[in-house]
């Protein structure tokens, strides 16, 4: 390989790399550590043939395209069809965003689990709506998953169900969840929860937005209780108890009832309290 092909590799990999989100991210797609990869951006080192081939298979290239001139191989990278599992380049804070899940870890392990989760009903006025959600770890970040049975309660018939997905951050002294719909995609809340500073969390609450699901789809906002309820569950039994309720029903713990419905400025007067 001439001393151009060499220098023409870094620049090369600079460039296909800026087709994704970080370089961590294409990293962790093709199972490279990330020093050698950086090792080969500042043209320290050149990637085994093994690597090279991995390179190449996943950019969707031949391994000479890759040593060619720059301004050829940006023609060539750029007329290859983008894989649908790729992610297009996003604003630099949106991965920084993530990255904070990793970091803060050991402040998200404590909420692992399973809990019931209430709040006011964003479409059915004086009622509390109770739901499941599980709050699990991955690899590098730690995801939830919630879902709601909307049968108001003692009424027949099947539930209308919602599943949820969503990812948890820590910043500061708040854990901040983002999720998405599953079913339709449709729909995107945020619930903001106030850190628990005991080793063992029996109860968090905080603040959920989203929209109404009545037809105007207005945006709205109710306090949040989440109620542990162990760190594996029968879940089938667990989301027997799912449902909508008056919010006079016995079935709502009264001081979750207290908390949601207490008038005046968002605060947190259970802190001291159960929470």
């Amino acid at each position: 390989m001439s001393d151009d092909e060499f220098s023409f590799l870094p620049m090369n990999l600079k460039f296909a790399a800026g087709y994704y989100p970080s370089v961590s991210e294409l990293c962790r797609r093709l199972g490279i550590n990330r020093q050698q990869f950086m090792k080969y951006l500042s043209g320290a080192a050149y990637p085994s043939r093994r690597s090279l081939r991995t390179i190449c298979d996943f950019l969707g290239v031949d391994e000479f395209e890759l040593l060619l001139p720059p301004d050829q191989f940006r023609k060539i990278i750029a007329l290859r069809p983008t894989k649908k599992s790729d992610l297009p380049p996003v604003l630099s804070t949106v991965p920084d965003l993530l990255s904070l899940s990793p970091q803060q870890r050991s402040q998200v392990a404590k909420i692992h689990g399973y809990y019931y989760e209430y709040y006011l009903s964003f479409s059915t006025p004086q009622h509390i709506l109770r739901a499941l959600i599980h709050i699990y770890p991955s690899d590098t970040y730690t995801f939830f998953k919630r879902i709601e049975r909307l049968r108001m309660d003692g009424q027949d018939g099947p539930p209308d169900v919602y599943k949820y997905e969503g990812i948890v951050t820590n910043v500061g002294d708040r854990f901040y969840l983002f999720d998405q719909e599953s079913i339709t995609g449709s729909e995107l809340s945020q619930t903001i929860l106030f850190q628990s500073y005991r080793n063992r969390v029996s109860y968090l609450s905080g603040l959920r937005m989203g929209v109404s699901g009545a037809d105007g789809h207005e945006p709205v906002a109710s306090r949040i209780v989440l109620e542990f309820i162990g760190g594996s569950v029968n879940r089938r039994e667990a989301m027997s108890g799912c449902s909508i309720y008056r919010v006079g029903s016995p079935e709502i713990p009264s001081g979750i009832r207290e908390h949601l419905t207490a008038g005046g400025r968002m605060s947190n007067p259970l802190r001291g309290a159960i929470f």
